[in-house]
């Protein structure tokens, strides 16, 4: 059974070539080049850092085009955090299984092991909705 072949938009990024925590997947294709002196370029950084950008080039893209990086506004600390919740969000989840698991090994099955059972699921299902929140975010 042959497949379509997917036409490949030459407008995205095939891959990630930047750092940071950016949102935009278009390949950056045009240049805008300005030279600062030293103080300037600290005192950039420094805004940059109390804006919370994770990088001046991000930071210098929200002030030169606001509208255009809503989506970029998540700072490093937010990623930091974010990072952190979909972990314990995950060692959660494996210790739901871990129990999950125990149940399902014991011999005697009754209404109380059950209605753990059925609990556990449901915390499962919330513990993997909020994960997929998180995730959708990057």
């Amino acid at each position: 059974m042959a497949h379509p072949i997917k036409e490949k938009d030459p407008t995205l990024k095939t891959r990630a070539g930047q750092t940071g925590v950016e949102v935009n997947r278009k390949i950056r294709s045009k240049r805008f080049e300005i030279r600062f002196t030293p103080e300037e370029w600290v005192a950039l950084q420094q805004r940059a850092s109390e804006a919370g950008a994770s990088s001046t080039a991000i930071y210098a893209r929200s002030v030169l085009l606001p509208s255009n990086h809503l989506a970029d506004q998540e700072t490093k600390a937010e990623h930091k955090l974010r990072v952190q919740l979909l972990a314990s969000l995950g060692k959660i989840g494996s210790n739901i299984n871990q129990i999950a698991r125990a149940l399902n090994r014991m011999k005697m099955w009754n209404d109380t092991t059950k209605g753990m059972f059925q609990e556990l699921t449901k915390i499962q299902e919330g513990v993997s909705a909020i994960s997929q929140l998180f995730k959708e975010k990057k």
